[in-house]
């Protein structure tokens, strides 16, 4: 059972409707501009919502398909309201499972090959749905990182120049289709035989996230557990 089941479901009120279209608006990145553009309105009436002015049913509805919600009245109907209480225990269940860090960029090919080779794993995925050009292209890349990865230190110097320029050429090919990369990484660490011997370290893994251009974040969450098959 989650935490916010027990929560208080109640129609939202005028102000903090505008909170929550703020706090979602804000989570994607997207400027009052953005979101005003597709959902067909205006920025003002844009601004008018989050200031706690309200809106009307279409304007509802043009808000929650600009979300990409799948109930176009989800901001009409009662929504969960967690108490202070519910809202620490859930932020505490959450640091239990993960880790923020911060979403770096992917500066250049020849950046992407170093951070594939200092790495003993990966998880590299979109985090929105591709189109077919995109899926192609994220394929080729991540096909591409961890065949390097797995071979790294057999390449040599003047090879290495072609696995920059490839890298780079997927790069390029994935902004020029309005995708953007975000990297972090998480050191990882093997529990021994012996109980009270410290733990060990085996290496980091890389986390590559797509997202589409203008929406990346400035954190990831990164699981504190990983299991290797």
């Amino acid at each position: 059972m989650s935490i916010f089941d027990t929560a208080e479901k109640r129609v939202l009120s005028k102000s903090e409707l505008g909170l929550v279209i703020k706090h979602i608006r804000e989570l994607r990145q997207w400027s009052q501009g953005t979101l005003a553009q597709l959902a067909h309105t205006t920025e003002r009436t844009i601004q008018r919502i989050e200031a706690g002015s309200g809106a009307s049913l279409h304007t509802l509805r043009a808000l929650a398909v600009a979300f990409d919600f799948k109930d176009i009245d989800a901001f009409t109907k009662p929504m969960a309201i967690p108490t202070d209480e519910q809202l620490q225990a859930a932020r505490e269940q959450f640091e239990k499972k993960y880790i923020t860090s911060k979403a770096l960029k992917v500066e250049s090919g020849r950046f992407l090959a170093k951070l594939a080779a200092e790495s003993v794993g990966d998880y590299i995925e979109p985090a929105f749905e591709l189109s077919r050009e995109q899926v192609v292209i994220f394929a080729e890349l991540t096909d591409y990182v961890r065949e390097y990865r797995d071979c790294a230190e057999l390449y040599t110097s003047t090879s290495l120049l072609q696995v920059f320029e490839e890298l780079q050429n997927l790069l390029t090919r994935l902004g020029d289709q309005g995708v953007t990369l975000r990297y972090a990484t998480l050191q990882v660490l093997q529990k021994t035989s012996q109980p009270q011997q410290e733990l060990q370290l085996m290496g980091q893994v890389l986390y590559i996230v797509g997202f589409s251009e203008g929406e990346a974040p400035d954190e990831i969450a990164l699981p504190r557990k990983i299991s290797f098959w």
